[in-house]
């Protein structure tokens, strides 16, 4: 019987362990590894008009690669002059234009002069939001106020193209540049079961244990 009472204690722990978590998932990356993260001297221009005389917000098309929850945005953007202050915004595509807005992160600064390698913006804590693999999106940087003094550079991607879009007005409309490398980033997501709270764990290892006691019982009548 001790040999038995052990085999389900056993039984309940190996499943408390085993129970499905969330699954770390790139939804999506064009980014390269060590210092071939990304193309360090040519980028799409993020900018007020304060510095350069034009503001530009860059939208870039990309198509999800995995089904799942965002997590973390990974982006490799330089900083070149006057104010060091973009935002990023997620969208959906709409007939090859931004469509609904998913997200969107104000106030980012970049660590990384344009120019050098391979610092990136990183963006956590991000929930309720989510890709759906095959679907197409967009990725949109801009100033956080056209007038602003802003002048950043979205570094280019070493490995992906697609559509580059770009406006001078903050986002109203939108001019294209056709199949163009693609600015550098990731898209980090969890996909698959929850992961149980500890109280859920320990009601299960207790459930297993509490039937063990019953069966035992039934067993010595």
């Amino acid at each position: 019987m001790k040999k038995f009472a052990w085999s389900f204690c056993l039984l309940a722990i190996a499943l408390c362990i085993s129970l499905p978590a969330m699954a770390d998932n790139t939804l999506y990356s064009n980014l390269g590894s060590g210092n071939d993260l990304y193309q360090s001297s040519q980028g799409w221009t993020v900018s007020g008009t304060g510095t350069i005389g034009t503001s530009f917000t860059a939208a870039n098309e990309f198509t999800a690669m995995a089904s799942g929850s965002i997590s973390q945005i990974d982006i490799g953007i330089g900083y070149a002059a006057g104010v060091d202050s973009f935002y990023a915004a997620l969208y959906t595509d709409n007939n090859g234009l931004p469509g609904t807005q998913l997200a969107m992160w104000s106030n980012l600064t970049s660590s990384q002069n344009f120019g050098g390698c391979c610092g990136l913006v990183t963006i956590t804590g991000i929930s309720g939001v989510s890709l759906t693999a095959g679907e197409s999106y967009f990725l949109v940087l801009g100033p956080m106020n056209i007038n602003d003094t802003s002048f950043l550079a979205w570094n280019w991607s070493n490995s992906a193209t697609g559509l580059d879009l770009y406006s001078t007005d903050g986002g109203n409309n939108w001019n294209s540049n056709g199949t163009q490398p693609q600015g550098a980033f990731d898209i980090l997501g969890s996909s698959g079961g929850s992961t149980p709270e500890p109280s859920s764990l320990i009601l299960l290892g207790t459930g297993l244990l509490g039937a063990f006691g019953t069966m035992r019982r039934k067993m010595m009548k």
